[in-house]
């Protein structure tokens, strides 16, 4: 049981935090269904995550990879 101060505010127990993996400064989603509230660990905020790793990577000299995606024209 977790107690409401004049803030709105609750202490979420120790037993939930450990269960869910929560540490100082992680959010959490209430999703309201009826009368049943749930706590869950919120998704990645970052929509581009999905895609990190999914491109070839840069050779270290961009220069290079740059004029070979021109096919080789080195105006630039």
């Amino acid at each position: 049981m977790a107690k409401l101060t004049s803030k709105g505010q609750i202490t979420v127990p120790r037993e939930v935090r450990e269960r869910l993996g929560l540490k100082q400064g992680d959010g959490l989603v209430f999703e309201i269904q009826g009368d049943t509230i749930t706590l869950e660990t919120p998704q990645e905020d970052n929509p581009f995550t999905a895609f990190i790793g999914t491109l070839p990577a840069l050779p270290t000299d961009a220069r290079t990879y740059w004029r070979e995606q021109r096919d080789g024209d080195d105006s630039g």
